[in-house]
């Protein structure tokens, strides 16, 4: 409990704390909860592009990612506090909306 009296829950990103206060709400307490807009502290950052090449396969062994780290192109932080880039966007708009305002891409398309 916080010193303010909030209960402060922890999960590992919004859409957990969303599952895991329904089931509270619905499955153990019985009760309805007040609840606050949940705050979301980002603590890690990549300050230069890794050496480390990182490989991932799709379930069925078919696909292969390959991927480095890096830090994100300026702006992007700040849109994602404006609330303009959310993970709750359907992927295909927002990854055409990061590749055009973010990778120079803005040639074909204005959606900035």
């Amino acid at each position: 409990m916080a010193e303010s009296g909030e209960h402060i829950v922890a999960g590992a990103g919004e859409l957990h704390l969303e599952v895991c206060l329904k089931d509270l709400e619905q499955d153990h307490a019985g009760v309805p909860l007040k609840l606050s807009e949940p705050v979301v502290s980002f603590r890690e950052t990549v300050t230069a592009e890794s050496d480390i090449v990182c490989l991932s396969k799709s379930p069925n062994k078919h696909n292969r990612l390959y991927m480095k780290a890096k830090p994100l192109e300026d702006g992007v932080a700040e849109e994602i506090d404006s609330g303009k880039i959310n993970a709750r966007d359907d992927f295909k708009i927002r990854a055409r909306y990061m590749a055009v305002c973010f990778l120079s891409l803005s040639l074909w398309f204005q959606v900035c």
